[in-house]
């Protein structure tokens, strides 16, 4: 699952099969097969889609996108709630953002939790992971595509 680029146009979700767990620990070729499941223009509608709950009869999920990220200001949490002004500015979308920057995000997805992985365009040799402490709308998606109770399909008596 090689990617070059910051501009994919369609988010993707993958399952996972561990072939060789010991070949996993090892980093080994052909220990996990990775199958495409679906893609969409839109993260969320992906995510959301009734036939992505497909995903846990695999091992993992993986979602993969490309957007925009800006930074978050963390500094609201000092704010007073009358404070209206700056309401405003947090609600800039990442993509108007002054800030903004490009970036590819893949997010794993199992019963051991969630991880990802980023890299920025503008410093693609830089990797950026994180092991589960992510929050925000897409984290939240993404656990719930995993983690909530299964779709259960009612079949029709005829």
């Amino acid at each position: 699952m090689s990617l070059d680029g910051f501009d994919l146009k369609r988010a993707r979700l993958y399952g996972i099969s561990v072939v060789d767990a010991g070949g996993v620990d090892r980093l080994e070729d052909g220990a996990l097969r990775i199958t495409f499941l679906a893609e969409h223009g839109d993260v969320y509608e992906l995510i959301d889609a009734p036939t992505s709950a497909i995903v846990r009869m695999f091992d993992a999920a993986v979602v993969l996108t490309c957007g925009w990220a800006a930074p978050i200001d963390r500094s609201d949490q000092c704010h007073d709630d009358d404070d209206d002004d700056d309401d405003a500015s947090e609600k800039v979308p990442p993509s108007q953002h002054p800030q903004r920057r490009r970036v590819r995000l893949v997010v794993v997805v199992g019963d051991q939790g969630v991880g990802s992985v980023l890299r920025f365009a503008d410093t693609p040799k830089e990797i950026v992971t994180d092991a589960g402490s992510a929050r925000g709308s897409l984290a939240d998606a993404v656990n719930n595509l995993w983690f909530d109770s299964p779709v259960h399909v009612a079949r029709s008596s005829s």
